[in-house]
């Protein structure tokens, strides 16, 4: 069964309803993805705000470049994180808001690999750096026991 309704004067081509739903199903997974998305780095700032507030609070220092280098870190993580959420945050503003004047305008201006490449490479700067900062940690613990 061929769905043959016009949605909001667009030509959208003939699909069947199990097209139709799957369509609308995948818009709702991708905006909810966004929503998830915004409420975790949401979480994420007030950790980063609570954990470099409890390193900046501590009177006793052992070794003043090593907690500059901590806070660096954080930041930096925290920066990549950001970047990876504006990177989804702008695919959602262009698949429902710029080209979301019906479901078809929208699920066809969903971005496809540019997106995936960005946030790839922002995981891996991310991993890479948080790896070598668990690794330098370690190196630290292990040395003075």
């Amino acid at each position: 069964m061929t769905a043959a309704i016009t949605y909001l004067g667009t030509a959208t081509p003939e699909l069947t309803d199990s097209q139709i739903k799957a369509i609308f199903a995948n818009l709702d997974v991708g905006f909810n993805d966004v929503m998830l998305n915004a409420f975790f780095h949401g979480i994420y700032t007030g950790v980063v705000a609570v954990t470099l507030w409890a390193v900046a609070s501590r009177n006793n220092y052992q070794d003043h470049r090593r907690l500059h280098i901590l806070v660096f870190i954080i930041l930096i993580l925290y920066i990549l994180a950001t970047i990876g959420f504006r990177f989804v945050w702008a695919a959602s503003i262009l698949t429902f808001i710029t080209d979301g004047e019906s479901f078809w305008t929208a699920y066809s201006a969903i971005p496809k690999t540019s997106t995936i490449l960005e946030q790839g490479i922002n995981g891996i700067l991310s991993m890479v750096l948080a790896d070598a900062t668990l690794a330098w940690d370690l190196i630290f613990v292990f040395a003075l026991v």
